[in-house]
């Protein structure tokens, strides 16, 4: 009898630990309830967004923030700053956008959103071998352009600072 009683305490502690192990080592997928958007995937419990998407499921379009007219200033080499303004349009959705100055140095370009900046281009010859940046600080709103040009010798450095209105 105090065999069968030893046998049954062991088997019933074995059970009770097996299962508390069991239960606690499950851990919960998020990706089962996570529904990711526009083609992005789940990977460690967040959404993987494809280039031009963004947010928890990938469900806003990344140009939809950065469409507007900016106000602000200029300044062109050591030419006394100015006020001006420039305007952004989506090209194409979801990340081709148009970025247009709109004063007497009007400067046209076409790119991609890229994670922290909308473009992003390096001596390409289609803008004149110009070294441009543009982005937008998420904090401020401000939007910040420079053009650094370099023409025979001289470099031109052109800025614009501004906020959307």
């Amino acid at each position: 009898m105090k065999l069968w009683k030893h046998i049954i305490i062991s088997a019933t502690a074995f059970l009770g630990i097996s299962t508390t192990m069991l239960y606690t080592s499950c851990k919960d997928d998020a990706c089962l309830k996570l529904k990711c958007r526009n083609g992005g995937t789940c990977s460690d419990n967040f959404c993987k967004c494809p280039s031009g998407y963004e947010g928890t499921q990938c469900e806003k379009r990344a140009a939809d923030r950065y469409i507007g007219i900016y106000r602000g200033i200029s300044k062109v080499n050591n030419e006394p700053p100015f006020l001006d303004s420039a305007k952004i349009e989506v090209v194409t959705y979801p990340a081709t956008v148009m970025f247009r100055r709109l004063s007497r140095y009007e400067d046209t370009i076409i790119g991609t959103i890229q994670p922290s900046n909308i473009i992003s281009i390096k001596n390409d010859p289609k803008f004149g071998g110009r070294d441009i940046t543009i982005s937008i600080d998420d904090n401020t709103g401000k939007l910040n352009f420079q053009a650094i040009e370099k023409q025979s010798g001289d470099i031109r450095t052109t800025t614009f600072t501004g906020t959307k209105i």
